[in-house]
């Protein structure tokens, strides 16, 4: 049996006709740039994290840097090392100065972030302003007092689209003002350069689409995560934190490369839980640590039970072997 991470024409084919009645009707309409579906999909963002605001961007990567501009320049900001790497490059994208903290830490000082990673939420950092990279967790973040929330719709996501996509969100309506007028050049002022980080009206419209079923693909990743966290306690120990989001499911092992090799013959695809950083911010101890003994498992919407039960059975195998030494 073949199980991909992520399974993406079944993703389509789940949603073909409601995807393709949206398609249609933008191409047809000519809407293709910050037309009436962006905004559709940003007040429905809004509501849906509990905010008054939210800016529709094209990456979560975008969405981090201009919020920071917005609100910091030369400063000093802290940031986990447990991270996909573009939530630090954002501080130095945004002209900032980057400190790294370890798993386990809760920094103090003026401006920290926060990096809700495979749908787990991290204690935030006791810092005066608090920034939230929740990119993989949408579901879990609702009604943050962080400053301003970033989000990730790339296509493996919870609420994956059909390209790169992201937005912010925030209640600070400075903050909403300078994102949204950054992301198009700050077309009418003739005081500031801006970018071009404009989310396409298609790409809004279908996001729209899988948006309705938000709750139906987040009930199925549990339901899919409850197999696991059922069948592979006496070999695993993965974290079933209470709110949390199955965006992805990672497994503690200290054998990872020899289960990454084995569920690789067996046609299983997963993914080392790794977040390899430029030279010039090495990775903490315990971070590094954790990664080197993780691992990330199929756990989409898409998966069928006979899928999860060949996960499960190809795990069992796997350490049955060493039990028998």
């Amino acid at each position: 049996m073949k199980v991909p991470f992520v399974n993406y024409p079944k993703g389509y084919k789940k949603y073909k006709k409601e995807y393709d009645e949206a398609y249609f009707r933008v191409m047809n309409g000519g809407d293709l740039i910050l037309r009436s579906d962006i905004e559709k999909f940003e007040e429905k963002l809004a509501e849906y994290v509990g905010v008054k605001y939210a800016v529709a961007l094209n990456s979560g990567t975008d969405a981090l840097v201009l919020g920071i501009q917005s609100i910091a320049k030369g400063l000093q900001i802290f940031v986990p090392c447990y991270t996909f790497k573009s939530t630090i490059g954002a501080i130095f994208t945004s002209g900032n100065v980057p400190i790294l903290y370890d798993l386990n830490s809760q920094p103090e000082g003026m401006i920290g972030i926060v990096a809700h990673i495979a749908g787990e939420i991290f204690p935030l950092p006791k810092t005066r302003l608090v920034i939230e990279d929740a990119c993989q967790a949408l579901g879990a973040v609702k009604n943050p007092t962080s400053i301003f929330q970033t989000w990730s719709f790339y296509p493996a996501k919870l609420l994956g689209g059909f390209g790169d996509n992201g937005a912010l969100t925030t209640n600070n309506q400075v903050i909403y003002n300078y994102v949204k007028e950054a992301r198009n050049h700050f077309k009418t002022s003739n005081l500031i350069f801006g970018t071009n980080s404009r989310m396409d009206n298609l790409q809004a419209a279908l996001l729209l689409v899988k948006f309705e079923h938000i709750d139906e693909i987040l009930a199925r990743r549990k339901e899919i995560a409850e197999m696991y966290l059922k069948e592979l306690k006496k070999v695993v120990l993965p974290n079933n934190q209470e709110g949390r989001v199955w965006q992805d499911f990672i497994i503690s092992t200290d054998k990872r490369d020899e289960l990454y090799d084995y569920l690789k013959e067996q046609g299983i695809e997963t993914m080392k839980n790794e977040y390899p950083l430029a030279f010039r911010c090495p990775k903490l101890p315990i971070a590094q640590k954790y990664e080197s003994e993780t691992l990330r498992i199929p756990c989409n919407e898409n998966l069928t039970n006979k899928e999860v039960e060949y996960v499960i059975t190809k795990i069992k195998q796997f350490y049955a072997q060493f039990r028998r030494r």
